[in-house]
């Protein structure tokens, strides 16, 4: 511990004596002069605004990690001030701020109040990184280089959502996420509240929304899903909590823009109240497996529950916009459904899509009745026209985002293949790969008026850039949500933040990796550390450093490396690099996914075998996918697993190996894995001797004797509507 202890401390001085001005994102002007103003206990700070908010907030921060008073005093003082100027008659643009350092103080001018809050947010990545932590190491060097900045955002909309239905997150772990957000200048909070999988915000006219539809379990209305395991799981937020974190949100300049998801993605409304849904017998699913779960467009009691409900949203949110989703509609319940189907007959429609535009069109006016305008997923462009206050969020790619520009429409850049962090950021890690491998560099290299297509008047319309976390995999491990959001967020504020011209991926990398990793790591974020490449060749093993001060750790037993294993110093001679494991620490507290030799595969056996089960398998994944032996192929079932349900794997020949590696769930994801079992094995076909409980959907078991069979055997139901079962790795 010692040992830890001193490598962190001599970290920190290094970086607290360095010349920060390494901000991101990055100031569009910043000019460089001698000398540093030095913060003391007699250092005091001034502000001319109205409100306190921005002073306090500032004041907070310095009197937490510097132990000195900082008192405020009522008229600029010559020297050692720190002083607040917002005037509306300077000559900034909103958001925009000039930041001025000299030996005697600091000034921080606006013309408006969220202009001062970035100027001060820039001011404290000047400062030992321990300002963000909320206490002192009795080693900093309070000290502030002499500079001037001149900074003001490329797009007034920089936003990140969050999904709290798949996952739940409590209220305190959604300030922190605002927090975070403040400190890249992120400026607007998209709180996806309501899906399929859980409503998260009180609705008071509709209680069971709440009392049924914010849980899961297996005595509720809504199954286990995504890792919640059959237990009761869920919760909500009160409106009085709603209240609260929008206020929170406001102190730090942060927008809060609710969204409840219809009138697909609902089943946590049908769940609730099944009135809402088709009158139809129809039980085909979404494109997230949920059958079920349309509001019923033919009824018109359903647009009264909706005005209520927006009546409320409208209440607890100060947005101007409330986001609707529009997204992903099963259009077979619609299509099945009497109800429906005249309200197209007597329209003269079509096409389910046109139902899609006429349920938007009815929303816009009930939003739009409670003074707001509607938001809602690119799917909403199609089959009709929109109201011209109609915000779209093109997420499926680029070319929606241009389309809807082209339309007319205000327009939040947010695709998928750059800026869904939810997405792997590299084959090996944990995360969706529909949108490909969103890495970091990937989401930085979004330039979201790059286009040729659009005209200026067009380009005006996009007015902003967007990250978004879907939640089916946060579950775990712990502290998912910050691994990842950062340092990915961190690129994408830049992206919407900086000017084209000044950006540079290089750049960037340099100032995030050198300077902003220790920031994050004091702001208390759990951000993802790149991992090493590992490679043999001509007998050694090398490890290739992310960066070039990285610290990297191996092991050669197959085991995780650990803050105590060997620290990497150069290639490693060795017959056996398959057993050898790498990772990246940062100040060995954060490690990086392991990753093992990259060019060399391990070669597993593969015997002829046949597959055995009682679990009926989904028609679109063959069973023929488990006799190819490629490690990303794999069947689902038709349905969820129940107790009792086994899948065996037959040799055609008795198999000898120490170890045989059963994982369960869709290949490098662990999405749909067997939650609850255990796996047996055979001898002699007949007798089974029981091995490991499933962990995180894969079990080992490490046979004595040549092996006729595997079985797979469940114990009781999966926490999702479907499970996927892979080849066997046989040593």
């Amino acid at each position: 511990m010692k040992r830890i202890i001193t490598i962190f401390t001599a970290t920190l001085l290094t970086i607290s004596l360095a010349a920060q001005t390494s901000i991101i994102p990055k100031p569009n002007k910043v000019e460089m002069g001698e000398g540093f103003f030095q913060l003391n206990e007699n250092s005091v700070v001034f502000s001319n605004e109205k409100s306190s908010s921005n002073i306090e907030y500032l004041r907070n921060k310095l009197v937490k990690a510097t132990n000195f008073p900082f008192k405020v005093t009522e008229s600029i003082t010559s020297a050692n001030c720190i002083s607040i100027d917002y005037s509306k008659d300077y000559n900034i643009v909103n958001e925009g701020y000039k930041l001025t350092v000299t030996t005697s103080g600091i000034t921080i001018q606006a013309s408006s109040s969220s202009g001062i809050f970035y100027g001060i947010q820039s001011l404290l990545q000047l400062l030992p990184p321990a300002v963000y932590s909320g206490r002192t190491y009795g080693f900093e060097e309070w000290r502030v280089p002499v500079l001037t900045v001149e900074d003001s955002p490329r797009f007034n909309y920089r936003g990140m959502m969050l999904d709290v239905s798949r996952t739940y997150f409590d209220a305190e772990t959604v300030k922190n996420y605002l927090d975070w957000m403040s400190y890249h200048k992120i400026n607007t909070f998209h709180w996806h509240l309501a899906d399929d999988n859980g409503w998260r915000v009180e609705i008071k006219k509709y209680p069971e929304l709440t009392r049924k539809g914010a849980w899961r379990g297996p005595d509720e209305v809504l199954a286990p899903s995504y890792g919640s395991g059959n237990k009761r799981y869920g919760g909500f937020y009160t409106q009085k909590q709603i209240k609260e974190i929008v206020a929170y949100a406001a102190e730090r300049h942060i927008e809060i823009i609710p969204e409840i998801d219809l009138p697909g993605h609902s089943k946590a409304v049908t769940a609730s109240y099944p009135e809402v849904g088709c009158n139809t017998s129809d039980n085909s699913e979404s494109v997230n497996g949920e059958g079920r779960n349309v509001w019923c467009v033919g009824k018109e009691k359903n647009f009264k529950m909706l005005d209520d409900i927006i009546k409320e949203l409208s209440k607890l949110f100060p947005s101007k916009y409330i986001h609707v989703g529009g997204d992903e509609v099963n259009y077979s319940s619609w299509n099945s459904c009497p109800l429906c189907q005249e309200v197209m007959s007597k329209g003269g429609m079509q096409e389910p899509v046109e139902l899609l535009n006429y349920f938007v069109r009815r929303m816009e006016k009930i939003v739009e009745k409670h003074g707001k305008h509607m938001a809602g997923w690119d799917e909403i462009l199609d089959g009709g026209t929109l109201n011209s206050n109609t915000r779209v969020y093109a997420w499926r790619s680029v070319a929606k985002g241009i389309q809807s520009a082209k339309k007319g429409q205000s327009t939040i850049m947010m695709p998928g293949p750059f800026c869904y962090l939810d997405m792997k950021q590299s084959p090996e890690e944990r995360g969706h790969n529909w949108a490909g491998i969103v890495s970091i560099e990937k989401s930085y290299s979004l330039d979201p008026l790059l286009s040729t297509e659009l005209t200026p008047n067009e380009a005006n319309f996009i007015i902003g850039v967007q990250g978004g976390l879907w939640t089916e995999l946060l579950a775990r491990p712990a502290k998912f949500i910050d691994y990842q959001t950062y340092p990915r967020l961190c690129a994408i504020s830049e992206v919407a933040w900086t000017r084209q011209e000044l950006r540079s991926w290089e750049d960037f990398n340099i100032r995030l990796t050198k300077e902003h990793f220790e920031r994050m790591n004091q702001m208390g974020i759990s951000f993802r550390v790149p991992p090493p490449v590992a490679t043999y060749t001509n007998g050694s093993v090398k490890a290739e450093a992310p960066f070039p001060w990285a610290v990297i750790r191996y092991t050669m037993d197959e085991s995780n490396p650990t803050p105590y294993s060997p620290l990497y110093k150069g290639e490693i001679f060795t017959d056996m690099p398959l057993k050898f494991r790498f990772a990246t620490f940062y100040h060995d507290q954060l490690r990086s996914t392991v990753v093992k030799v990259s060019n060399i595969e391990h070669e597993y056996q593969k015997p002829e075998y046949e597959v055995v089960t009682s679990i009926s398998l989904n028609r679109t994944t063959p069973v023929e996918n488990l006799y190819d032996y490629k490690q990303n192929t794999y069947v689902r079932t038709a349905g969820r697993l129940k107790a009792g349900d086994y899948f065996t794997y037959m040799f055609k020949q008795p198999v000898s190996t120490k170890r045989i590696t059963i994982e369960t769930g869709i290949p490098n994801i662990s999405f749909y894995p067997v939650t609850y079992g255990y796996v047996e094995y055979s001898f002699n076909g007949t007798d089974y001797i029981k091995g490991d409980d499933f962990i995180n959907g894969t079990s080992i078991i490490y046979p004595k004797q040549p092996v006729v069979s595997v079985r797979i055997q469940v114990t009781a139901p999966n926490d999702a509507n479907t499970a996927a079962f892979q080849d066997l790795k046989i040593d």
